[in-house]
């Protein structure tokens, strides 16, 4: 047998949850794509996981099929592997799945196999977005690639931005720029004219509470469920959390931020600076997280108490409208400000809500 073929890989974003959590018609549906591009299955075969997620895999005639899920975001991995030089059924098959998991975006790469096969470059670091377009990083040095309990940790060192910390692929934030990012996320809370205890949400890079501290808080509490970011940024981003986790001020949590605001209350202000890509992290559907997280946050507020909140790219309309629908149920004092941040290549939106008085 001469050893090549083709192989069609996929990302498909924006499906729906219920389809990719559903066994059977994902069995189906690959069963049906099979046929429809003309390929012989000798055997179907699937894995349900616990909490979420499906693996379907089909052995064909001709090679193999698979899908993989993700619900939580909304996410399919495709892979088509075809011993043949002839790519048409393979894309076929790519558009009948793109029919029926009917993806709001998706991107694809076509690999010739059993020759030499190069498809990651050494130095850089790829972050991708969901709505249209992905950012490579260069670096001169990787200095941390680390898989921790809940993610992977990726620190770098490029030439424009500096050291840049990415979780899970996804950029967090970069010494060139963080002060524009930190800073905009912390300065409504300088409205407060005093400042007993504020809480940080997520934030393990310490930026925001380097800023925070910066106000003369009495105290400020920092809940982080990953504490090996916290412990990587202590080591490699001093320049931007500075000798924020020293201050005395200061109470560090490891815990989930949804857990932690079960049972606390009576904060002057929060800040909301947990990853972007929540779902990843949380195994939920970003709108089922935010649902359960922003009455939390207006509970856990004194009246009158200020949430400052980073919320999506301004490119990213689908969060963008649920943040907004969002919020507005639960506060109803609510701004939203877009700032370009260089190293994200992209406007960020923050928001500032005030949770109000109850009427007399």
């Amino acid at each position: 047998m001469k050893n090549s073929g083709i192989q069609l890989i996929a990302e498909f974003y924006g499906c729906s949850p219920n389809i990719l959590d559903n066994e059977q018609a994902l069995k189906e549906i690959l069963v049906g794509g099979i046929q429809k591009a003309n390929f012989h299955h000798t055997f179907v075969g699937s894995q349900k996981f616990e909490p979420i997620g499906v693996t379907v895999i089909s052995i064909i005639n001709e090679s193999h099929i698979a899908i993989h899920t993700y619900p939580e975001a909304h996410h399919a991995s495709i892979d088509i592997y075809h011993c043949s030089k002839d790519p048409e059924p393979l894309y076929v098959l790519l558009d009948y799945l793109k029919e029926a998991l009917k993806p709001k975006s998706y991107k694809f790469m076509e690999i010739n196999r059993g020759e030499k096969l190069e498809l990651s470059e050494k130095n850089a670091v790829t972050s991708h977005a969901r709505y249209g377009f992905e950012v490579r990083y260069f670096y001169d040095q990787k200095l941390v690639d680390h898989k921790s309990k809940y993610q992977k940790i990726v620190v770098i060192d490029n030439i424009t931005f500096g050291r840049m910390l990415f979780l899970d692929g996804i950029l967090q934030i970069a010494e060139k720029d963080a002060h524009l990012y930190h800073r905009t996320l912390v300065a409504p809370l300088s409205k407060k004219s005093q400042l007993e205890h504020v809480l940080i949400l997520g934030g393990g890079d310490g930026g925001a509470l380097n800023e925070v501290l910066k106000l003369n808080p009495q105290k400020v509490t920092l809940v982080e469920i990953d504490e090996e970011v916290i412990a990587i940024s202590k080591k490699y981003l001093r320049s931007v959390c500075g000798k924020a986790f020293e201050d005395p001020r200061v109470e560090v949590v490891i815990d989930d931020a949804n857990h932690y605001l079960k049972d606390h209350e009576g904060f002057d202000a929060i800040i909301y600076d947990l990853t972007p890509d929540i779902e990843l992290l949380s195994h939920k559907d970003k709108r089922q997280f935010l649902q359960e997280i922003y009455p939390k946050i207006r509970h856990a507020l004194k009246e009158e108490g200020i949430a400052s909140l980073q919320c999506c790219s301004e490119w990213d309309k689908h969060t963008y409208e649920t943040v907004r629908e969002l919020l507005s149920c639960y506060f109803k004092n609510v701004t939203f400000k877009p700032v370009y941040i260089p190293s994200f290549c992209e406007p960020w939106v923050f928001a500032t809500v005030i949770r109000q008085a109850a009427p007399v």
